[in-house]
Protein backbone atom coordinates (compact mmCIF):
# COMPACT_ATOMS: atom_id res chain seq x y z
CA UNK A 1 0.00 0.00 0.00
CA UNK A 2 1.28 3.67 -0.95
CA UNK A 3 0.85 6.39 1.37
CA UNK A 4 -0.37 9.63 0.42
CA UNK A 5 2.11 12.05 0.14
CA UNK A 6 1.39 15.80 1.16
CA UNK A 7 4.03 18.92 0.87
CA UNK A 8 3.68 21.50 3.07
CA UNK A 9 3.90 25.07 2.02
CA UNK A 10 7.27 25.53 4.32
CA UNK A 11 8.98 22.68 2.37
CA UNK A 12 7.52 23.62 -1.03
CA UNK A 13 9.43 27.03 -0.56
CA UNK A 14 12.36 25.39 1.13
CA UNK A 15 12.39 23.35 -2.33
CA UNK A 16 11.83 25.96 -4.46
CA UNK A 17 14.95 27.86 -2.77
CA UNK A 18 17.20 25.07 -3.27
CA UNK A 19 16.27 24.30 -6.88
CA UNK A 20 16.90 27.79 -7.76
CA UNK A 21 20.20 27.78 -5.98
CA UNK A 22 21.33 24.66 -7.81
CA UNK A 23 20.20 25.68 -10.97
CA UNK A 24 22.32 29.13 -10.57
CA UNK A 25 25.57 27.08 -10.06
CA UNK A 26 24.37 24.67 -12.98
CA UNK A 27 21.54 23.54 -14.52
CA UNK A 28 22.11 19.93 -14.67
CA UNK A 29 22.65 20.11 -10.79
CA UNK A 30 19.05 21.82 -9.92
CA UNK A 31 17.77 18.91 -11.81
CA UNK A 32 20.03 16.03 -9.80
CA UNK A 33 18.97 17.85 -6.60
CA UNK A 34 15.24 17.67 -8.10
CA UNK A 35 15.88 13.85 -9.15
CA UNK A 36 16.94 13.10 -5.79
CA UNK A 37 14.26 14.61 -3.66
CA UNK A 38 11.65 12.67 -5.86
CA UNK A 39 13.43 9.67 -5.37
CA UNK A 40 13.30 10.11 -1.44
CA UNK A 41 9.53 10.97 -2.27
CA UNK A 42 8.85 7.75 -3.69
CA UNK A 43 10.27 6.07 -1.21
CA UNK A 44 8.91 8.08 1.97
CA UNK A 45 5.09 6.83 0.31
CA UNK A 46 6.14 3.24 0.02
CA UNK A 47 8.05 2.70 3.37
CA UNK A 48 7.31 5.55 5.36
CA UNK A 49 7.59 4.13 8.76
CA UNK A 50 11.29 2.90 7.88
CA UNK A 51 12.57 5.89 8.95
CA UNK A 52 13.15 6.44 12.84
CA UNK A 53 11.74 9.02 14.89
CA UNK A 54 13.38 11.98 15.74
CA UNK A 55 12.07 13.56 18.81
CA UNK A 56 10.53 12.83 22.21
CA UNK A 57 7.21 12.96 21.24
CA UNK A 58 7.53 10.11 17.81
CA UNK A 59 5.65 12.02 15.56
CA UNK A 60 8.32 13.23 13.56
CA UNK A 61 10.72 11.43 11.16
CA UNK A 62 13.60 12.01 9.01
CA UNK A 63 15.35 10.80 6.03
CA UNK A 64 18.72 11.90 4.17
CA UNK A 65 18.90 13.12 0.68
CA UNK A 66 21.56 11.38 -1.29
CA UNK A 67 23.98 13.27 -2.48
CA UNK A 68 22.93 16.55 -0.95
CA UNK A 69 22.91 18.35 2.40
CA UNK A 70 19.40 18.06 3.07
CA UNK A 71 16.86 15.72 5.15
CA UNK A 72 12.92 15.43 4.41
CA UNK A 73 10.88 15.80 7.95
CA UNK A 74 7.97 14.31 7.74
CA UNK A 75 4.98 13.16 9.76
CA UNK A 76 3.17 9.75 9.35
CA UNK A 77 -0.97 10.70 9.48
CA UNK A 78 -3.40 7.90 9.10
CA UNK A 79 -2.50 6.88 5.43
CA UNK A 80 -0.96 10.05 4.72
CA UNK A 81 3.01 11.60 5.15
CA UNK A 82 3.09 14.68 5.29
CA UNK A 83 6.55 16.72 4.60
CA UNK A 84 7.12 19.31 6.87
CA UNK A 85 10.31 20.47 6.00
CA UNK A 86 13.06 20.05 3.28
CA UNK A 87 16.36 21.15 5.84
CA UNK A 88 19.17 22.51 4.78
CA UNK A 89 21.63 21.15 7.01
CA UNK A 90 24.70 23.76 6.02
CA UNK A 91 23.00 26.51 5.99
CA UNK A 92 20.38 26.25 8.63
CA UNK A 93 21.56 26.35 12.16
CA UNK A 94 18.25 24.90 14.19
CA UNK A 95 18.29 21.53 14.88
CA UNK A 96 15.41 20.26 12.71
CA UNK A 97 14.13 18.10 15.91
CA UNK A 98 12.93 21.25 17.70
CA UNK A 99 11.08 22.13 14.76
Amino acid sequence: MNFKLSISPTAFSETNDAYIYYTNISEALGERFLKSLEATYDKLSRTPKYYSYINEFKDLRDTKLKDFPYVVIFQIIDNRVLVLRVFNTNRNPVSPKNL
